[in-house]
């Protein structure tokens, strides 16, 4: 049976992921098993990182309300950029790849050698806090990384920047959907998922929990958001060009129109004549001047016209290229939508299935209590027993309800 990969924007909470606190879905039992591979300290990091950056672009600045104090209190501030970034990686879910089975466990050995390539793959992305949680349902790797521009023109030679790291890297945007974070997201699920066919798991689809797609499906549907995304692009440029052939026409045109204007006809033109009947003052290089004006003003019209004709070929040319480039954004919102509400689909999921975990839990241990209790309460307290049993869910009742849940789930979005 195969398995999924997925890859999330996470929340970056540090404390959590350092379990300096835990929350209700983590086994306490179990948060040894956890893999801490760096945890520093971010402003110590950024100091290592930016600090010689820094001092080379103050040196510059003459008055001191240009300089810039602190570079961490500076980002922490900024509107544009964040401190740091967090992506979360998991291999399958609770039901195939749960904590403690040995799918688990081989989930777990493939999320740690992705871990130690993560570096080598990302010269731009500084880690600086990275875990893989094994006290959880699920086995998965949370990453915390600051991105590092270098070599820049504006600000600092150094400094932080998703985008221009990301695209020193190779990675570039392509509109708003398909953004350098959504092409760097994809490629690191690709690396996952070579990684984890080395440790043998199947690989059925990235980022989504439909068991019913296999991989030649979602190969095809790859190949098709592929095929979307260069029509897209040679669409756009496509109509780029026919506009500025269409500006430019439309400015020979105006010129032309222009000149044929001032020109004035030349059945207008009466030159004056003598009593002989020759005309009056006027030279033989006149008369091949005034034949040549009339030979350029028939190619000019010529000219003109075939321009004109141009100028409406491309003109309705354009509100086809227009309509195909919106089908073909339309098609590619379509399929970036489906990918998002599956991997939404996906963390509910696993989220619903860590709570239903501690919930079963947290009940289990309420009824030990409850026996307890009623093992060495006196007899008139009973009653208070009874009705603090009542308030227990039902757990044939909370199956039947977690059964209808599942398949409502499985129904599944298809792509």
């Amino acid at each position: 049976m195969g398995v999924t990969i997925s890859g999330m924007t996470g929340a970056g909470s540090i404390r959590h992921n350092n379990r300096s606190f835990s929350a209700a879905n983590v086994d306490r039992s179990r948060t040894e098993q956890n893999i801490t591979f760096c945890n520093e300290d971010l402003k110590q990091v950024y100091h290592m990182v930016f600090d010689e950056a820094l001092a080379a672009y103050n040196a510059k600045k003459t008055k001191t309300r240009d300089k810039i104090p602190d570079y961490y209190e500076h980002i922490r501030q900024s509107k544009q950029e964040k401190l740091f970034h967090e992506a979360i990686f998991q291999i399958g879910n609770m039901s195939d790849c749960g904590c403690g089975t040995p799918d688990g466990e081989r989930a777990a050995a493939a999320l740690k050698d992705f871990a130690e390539s993560f570096a080598e793959r990302n010269p731009h992305l500084r880690v600086f806090n990275m875990v893989l949680h094994m006290d959880e349902a699920t086995p998965h790797l949370h990453v915390d990384f600051i991105p590092v521009a270098t070599e820049q023109s504006r600000g600092l030679s150094t400094r932080v920047s998703m985008k221009q790291a990301l695209k020193q890297q190779g990675f570039v945007g392509v509109g708003k959907k398909q953004t350098e974070w959504a092409a760097w997201m994809e490629r690191e699920k690709e690396a996952l998922t070579e990684i984890a066919q080395r440790h043998d798991f199947e690989i059925i689809s990235l980022g989504t929990n439909r068991p019913h797609m296999d991989l030649p499906q979602f190969r095809e549907a790859a190949a098709r958001l592929e095929v979307v995304q260069q029509q897209t692009a040679a669409a756009e440029q496509e109509i780029v060009e026919l506009e500025r052939q269409r500006d430019a026409l439309k400015g020979t045109v105006r010129l032309l129109k222009e000149a044929d204007r001032v020109n004035a006809p030349l059945h207008d033109i009466q030159p004056e004549k003598t009593l002989t009947g020759a005309v009056k003052g006027v030279t033989v290089d006149q008369v091949e001047q005034l034949k040549k004006m009339a030979l350029r003003s028939v190619t000019d019209r010529h000219k003109v016209q075939e321009l004109t004709e141009e100028n409406t070929r491309l003109r309705s040319q354009v509100p086809s290229m227009k309509k195909r480039l919106e089908e073909a954004q339309r098609q590619q919102r379509l399929e970036q939508e489906n990918r998002r509400l599956r991997d939404e689909n996906y963390y509910l999921q696993s989220e619903l299935q860590e709570e239903r975990s501690f919930t079963e839990r947290l009940t289990d241990g309420i009824g030990r209590m409850l026996d307890f209790l009623e093992e060495h309460l006196p007899e008139r307290l009973r009653p208070l027993l009874e009705k603090a049993r009542e308030l227990l869910p039902d757990p044939e009742i909370v199956q039947q309800q977690e059964q209808q849940q599942h398949q409502r789930g499985m129904g599944g979005m298809e792509l």
